[in-house]
């Protein structure tokens, strides 16, 4: 071997290896960032001076794990489990935590480490520190910043869809209460002139007919606007699904037959369950039936049937009647659409809704819904499919389509008292003249202080109303607080005066939640304006046979 290539003796290489620690401690004390060495067991054999400047203690603290002594206590668990992962591989780690500054301040520190060799042997770890407090205070004020201009737009957009909702109450107020007029005159002179000539009795049907139409508009447009924007509530339950459907079925035999219209059935679900809510199901139904009656001529067929299908129900309306264009079928559950004459043959009067609140309905209980149509004179088909609840028994459909069939009878009415509490004279009168007509004593009032004074005059006369049937929106002393006022003067009377007269609230708010406050409040039901005569009597006759028993 010659002389160069001979290794230098131990003594230079010492010397040289502690020549390059000094020049790294020298350079090190210089740097613009904190850095320390440790050995492979972590123990910490060098810190230079913005360490020791930060952190105001000397080597005598910080050397060894003397320096975690200065780590936030929250942090130094997590630092402690990190570091010895990263020496036990051994590999870079970059670690953030909370160091305490010399003047007691607690200041977040990025920390990375790289493992240090020689001759493929760990030495030791170097790393540096650097104080990034600045940068996490920016970034939090940033995400703060955020959040509160998220808070701020969900308030903002909780607020509009609140006053959005509110609005939509008043409309449906103001559209319903004149109808509940209209619907009830009608009746009383469909009762007064029931053998007038055939012209006197069918304009009275036709009256009725155009507020039932208008009604379903109100509640369509209501909901469809509620759908779309994610605030239309379901109350699901397990639920035969035969009966709903066979009674919007026969709910509207009657209409079809009009329009010379046949309406066959083929139910094979009998005795199966769904998933869902029942009125809205019902809306289903009725919507695509009345579309297929809507739509097809005088002699033609609607045909409804109901299976299952794997795990759901399928249900079809299957009409003959003036059919779909086929530039059309894409857009046929579009809201509004039924309005652009543009787009379709099958457009009549009508929004155009009744179709989208089908396929919104649908998608709300898990299900979906199709069309299909060969083209304009050629019919169509509609399909619904609802998830199924497992086995259930049920009614047999031949009961089932004769009980829809059995239109219930007016009740009597005779000699039950009634106070009708309504602040709109067409309301009150028209349904006080009818109420009359089924032999009930009918009192009423405009306002909640001319109820109590009724109930004030004739207290112990024999002649008090046995049930109270009141109006929501009333201005002054709205409806519940009425019922408020009435509990509390039956709760005032001597004890064997007192009497808790059941009460029936009369609204055209019609949503669930209204109906649940009504009964919170205490009346025990609530009926929508505008009322149909045959409920109104059911439920009057219902609730004062449970008064007397």
């Amino acid at each position: 071997m010659n002389e160069a290539a001979a290794p230098r003796p131990a003594s230079t290489r010492g010397r040289r290896r502690g020549d390059a620690a000094q020049s790294f401690r020298l350079l090190a004390d210089f740097a613009p960032v904190m850095i320390w060495v440790a050995t492979p067991d972590r123990r910490a054999v060098y810190f230079n001076r913005p360490w020791q400047e930060f952190t105001g203690r000397d080597d005598a603290t910080e050397l060894g794990f003397g320096w975690l002594e200065g780590v936030h206590p929250e942090d130094r668990e997590r630092v402690e489990r990190s570091y010895a992962e990263a020496f036990g591989k051994p590999e870079p780690c970059e670690i953030s935590l909370r160091l305490r500054r010399h003047d007691g301040a607690w200041r977040w520190l990025t920390n990375k480490g790289v493992p240090l060799f020689e001759e493929g042997k760990l030495r030791g770890f170097a790393g540096s520190c650097l104080d990034i407090t600045e940068r996490i205070e920016d970034e939090r004020a940033a995400r703060e910043g955020e959040l509160a201009r998220e808070r701020s737009a969900r308030a903002s957009a909780e607020s509009e869809t609140q006053a959005r909702d509110q609005f939509l109450a008043i409309v449906s107020h103001e559209l319903r209460s004149p109808l509940n007029g209209i619907k009830s005159w009608t009746h009383v002179l469909a009762n007064q002139l029931a053998n007038a000539d055939p012209t006197v009795r069918r304009a009275i049907a036709g009256i009725l007919i155009g507020v039932e139409h208008q009604v379903r508009l109100i509640d369509d447009l209501l909901d469809v606007t509620r759908a779309l924007s994610g605030n239309l509530g379901l109350a699901k339950q397990r639920m035969p699904l035969l009966p709903v459907l066979a009674d919007a079925v026969e709910s509207l035999r009657a209409t079809a037959l009009e329009k010379d219209v046949q309406m066959e059935t083929d139910y094979a679900i009998a005795d199966r369950e769904i998933h869902g809510d029942p009125d809205r199901i019902r809306q289903i139904f009725v919507n695509l039936i009345t579309n297929a009656v809507k739509f097809t001529p005088a002699g033609g067929h609607i045909r409804v049937s109901a299976k299952p299908e794997g795990s759901m129900a399928r249900i079809e309306v299957r009409d003959d009647g003036s059919g779909i264009d086929p530039d059309f079928l894409p857009y046929v559950f579009d809201p509004f659409r039924q309005a652009d004459q543009g787009l379709s043959r099958r457009s009549q009067e009508g929004l155009g809704l009744g179709l989208a609140l089908v396929q919104r309905l649908a998608q709300l209980h898990g299900g979906h819904v199709s069309c299909e149509s060969d083209g304009p004179g050629r019919g169509a088909t509609f399909r619904v499919h609802l998830p199924l609840h497992r086995e259930a028994g049920a009614r047999g459909v031949a009961e089932v389509a004769q009980a829809g069939r059995q239109a219930p009878a007016l009740p009597s009415l005779a000699g039950i008292r009634v106070l009708l509490i309504d602040d709109q004279r067409e309301a009150r009168e028209s349904l006080a003249t009818l109420l009359s007509q089924t032999g009930a004593q009918v009192a009423t009032a405009a306002s909640c202080q001319e109820a109590m004074a009724h109930l004030a005059l004739n207290q112990d006369s024999g002649r008090e109303p046995e049930v109270i049937v009141c109006d929501i929106a009333m201005p002054g002393e709205d409806g519940y607080a009425t019922l408020r006022r009435i509990r509390r003067w039956e709760a005032s009377r001597p004890a064997g005066a007192r009497s808790r007269r059941p009460a029936v609230a009369l609204s055209a708010f019609t949503q669930r939640e209204d109906r649940l406050k009504a009964l919170a409040e205490g009346f025990q039901m609530h009926l929508a304006k505008p009322v149909a005569p045959v409920e109104l009597a059911t439920v009057i006759s219902s609730v004062a046979r449970g008064m007397r028993i």
